[in-house]
């Protein structure tokens, strides 16, 4: 009765796991809190508050922990292969059974009537192989700066959700970015991302139908073809 419960709960489980989210790639956090400033004094009575305070010729372009920016999907990839391959080879063998100056002996002459062997060979090959594949990616995410490097690089990370009648979508963003690449918007291309962890995935029926179910992955984990 164990084994039977155990099977079941074996069972149970894959079924389960059947529509889960594959792995992300993004492996950092998406999301990080801004880290609180120390509050000086107000000075009372004063135009200039140092708790507000922004510097006349200062850029409002992110560049602290917790800032926001827009990257803007471009992501295109194309590739294309091809390859031709030819082989050929032949080959002749000719024998001829007899005894000397080409007259036979009795012997072989009853048994074999003067034999003669021809053989020929002759092999071609040809092979034609050609791939091409072309993705295109391309939306807007807006994602959080999660820390600020030495040399004034931003990593960034963000995630979006959007859940319709229950088949949700997440895409997840990070990478390293040079704020001078940041345009006007606070926007910045795909493209200008160093270290670019993109991906979109799915979870739902629609994305569960497109997964082999958990008996099929069970024979593929150990099937040799």
């Amino acid at each position: 009765m164990k084994h039977i419960i155990l099977g079941i709960a074996v069972v149970l489980g894959l079924c389960g796991c059947a529509g889960t989210v594959p792995p992300s790639i993004v492996t950092q956090p998406t999301m990080v809190r801004p880290i609180a400033p120390t509050i000086p004094p107000s000075t009372s009575g004063g135009i200039y508050q140092p708790v507000t305070a922004h510097g006349w010729f200062e850029d409002k372009q992110p560049h602290r922990v917790g800032d926001n920016i827009t990257v803007q999907l471009e992501e295109k990839v194309s590739a294309q292969s091809a390859a031709n391959n030819a082989a050929e080879r032949s080959g002749t063998l000719s024998t001829q059974i007899g005894g000397a100056g080409g007259t036979t002996s009795k012997t072989f002459g009853s048994l074999l009537n003067g034999l003669n062997l021809t053989a020929t060979h002759d092999d071609k090959y040809t092979g034609t192989g050609q791939t091409s594949a072309s993705n295109s990616f391309t939306g807007l995410i807006t994602v959080m700066v999660t820390d600020v490097l030495a040399n004034g690089n931003l990593v960034i990370a963000g995630e979006k959700q959007v859940n319709i009648r229950g088949e949700i979508s997440h895409l997840r963003v990070s990478g390293i970015i040079n704020p001078s690449d940041i345009q006007a918007g606070n926007v910045i291309s795909s493209t200008r991302v160093a270290e670019a962890r993109i991906e979109e995935m799915g979870s739902g029926t629609v994305a569960a139908a497109d997964q082999p179910g958990w008996l099929q992955r069970f024979f593929f984990s150990f099937m040799p073809f």
